[in-house]
């Protein structure tokens, strides 16, 4: 009889590939909320799984689907800085942007995500992790890093940009 043994890298390994599977879809559809474009979603997730990696092969993450999330959050919501600053260069360009980059002929899903792609990306992630993940504050608070006071006072913010720009491009 020939007895196979698995090193403890391998079992380590095979563990995380298997998350990967199972997980890969809910990460690149919870990033794609949190952005609103499927490539930097999928970058996102794939950039989240290199920087968990290590972590998981030291033994230093206990629950792994909880922390592949917070690392997404950190991917989308890290790289706004350079994103915001090309966005705002993209719509001094333009002679006036919301006539020029809004279709007005949209059903109302499309139109509440194309406004939810204009918010800031703090912003944004509030909504998503709040309205559309369903996570409490403390929860929200938790995975960006923030006090629960301003997950409220973001969403505030937040819902009331979405009334103007949907109230905006309706007209």
């Amino acid at each position: 009889m020939v007895r196979v043994t698995t090193s403890p890298r391998a079992a380590v390994t095979s563990e995380f590939t298997e998350a990967v599977t199972r997980y890969h879809t809910q990460l690149a559809r919870f990033a794609y909320r949190l952005c609103g474009d499927a490539t930097r979603a999928e970058d996102a997730v794939a950039e989240a799984y290199a920087r968990v990696w290590p972590r998981w092969r030291r033994g230093q993450v206990d629950d792994l689907y909880p922390y592949l999330r917070q690392a997404v959050v950190h991917q989308i919501y890290g790289g706004h800085r350079r994103r915001l600053l090309e966005r705002r260069e993209a719509e001094r360009r333009r002679p006036d942007p919301v006539a020029t980059g809004f279709e007005r002929q949209v059903d109302d899903r499309a139109q509440l995500w194309a406004a939810l792609a204009r918010l800031s990306p703090p912003h944004r992630a509030v909504v998503v992790l709040r309205l559309v993940e369903d996570l409490s504050e403390e929860e929200a608070a938790t995975m960006l890093g923030i006090a629960p006071g301003t997950v409220k006072s973001r969403l505030s913010r937040a819902l009331d940009h979405l009334r103007r720009l949907v109230e905006v491009d309706d007209v």
